[in-house]
C-alpha cells in the first residue's frame, strides 16, 4: 500500500492510501511519523500509524477546547468521545494529564474560588458541582477545607448579605420568605445558618405596617 501526502490549508496535511483519503492530521506530526510521501505501507505500519494519528487528532481537538477555558479530566474526556474513538482519547487524555494542561486539582480550586467569589455558592453547592463534573471526593474535600479555611467564611453573614443584595424587596411575607429560604438552599447554604440569616430580618423596618 502507498502513503501519500497533500498539503492543504494552513499546516494541515491530507493522507491517503492508494489514492483513497484515509484522514487529515497536522504537519508537525506528518513531519515526525517518519514517513514521506509515496512509501510503502504494510497493514501493521498503517494501523500503528491510524492509532497515532487518531491520539494526535483527538490532543489538537482538546488543546482547542483548553483554549476557551480549563476542563476536568471528566469534560475533556466527555467530549473528546462524542467525536473520537476511546483509545484515541484516552491516549490523548493521558498525554495532556502527564504535560500538565488537565489538572483535576488546579481544575476545582479555580472553579470553588469562581463559585464562592463570583456566584456566591455555599460549601454544599460547590461540593455537588464539582462532583458533577468528575472531581474525586478527595479531591473534593480538600480544595474546599483550603478555600473555606483561608477565607474563613461567616456563611450567617455572607447569606446576610445575599438577601440584601438580591432578595430583600422579596421577603414581604411568608411565602415569599419561603421561596428565598429554598433559593438559598440551592445555592448550597445549610439550614440552620439560614435561619439564622434570616432571623435578623424578622425585626427589620421594612415590615413594619
Amino acid at each position: 500500500m502507498k502513503i501519500t501526502a497533500k498539503h492543504g490549508r494552513q499546516n494541515k496535511i491530507h493522507i491517503s492510501i492508494d489514492g483513497e483519503y484515509l484522514l487529515t492530521i497536522d504537519e508537525d506530526f506528518w513531519l515526525g511519523s517518519g514517513y514521506v510521501s509515496g512509501d510503502e505501507v504494510d497493514e501493521e505500519e498503517l494501523a500503528d500509524f491510524q492509532k497515532a494519528a487518531g491520539s494526535r487528532i483527538a490532543f489538537n481537538s482538546a488543546m482547542f477546547s483548553l483554549d476557551m477555558r480549563d476542563h476536568s479530566v471528566r469534560e475533556i474526556k466527555t467530549k473528546l468521545l462524542r467525536k473520537y474513538d476511546a483509545e484515541s482519547v484516552e491516549s490523548a487524555v493521558d498525554r495532556l494529564v502527564e504535560l500538565g494542561l488537565v489538572n483535576d486539582e488546579r481544575y476545582a480550586e479555580n472553579f470553588a474560588r469562581q463559585l464562592y467569589e463570583y456566584k456566591k455558592y455555599g460549601r454544599n453547592r460547590i461540593k455537588s458541582e464539582l462532583y458533577r463534573r468528575g472531581i474525586s471526593s478527595d479531591i473534593i474535600n480538600n480544595t474546599l477545607d483550603e478555600l473555606f479555611e483561608a477565607e474563613e467564611a461567616d456563611n450567617v453573614q455572607r447569606i446576610v448579605d445575599i438577601i440584601n443584595k438580591k432578595y430583600y424587596n422579596k421577603m414581604i411575607d411568608e411565602n415569599s420568605r419561603r421561596k428565598v429560604f429554598a433559593a438559598l438552599m440551592r445555592l448550597g447554604y445549610g439550614y440552620s445558618d439560614i435561619r439564622q440569616a434570616m432571623s435578623e430580618f424578622s425585626d427589620d423596618e421594612y415590615y413594619e405596617e
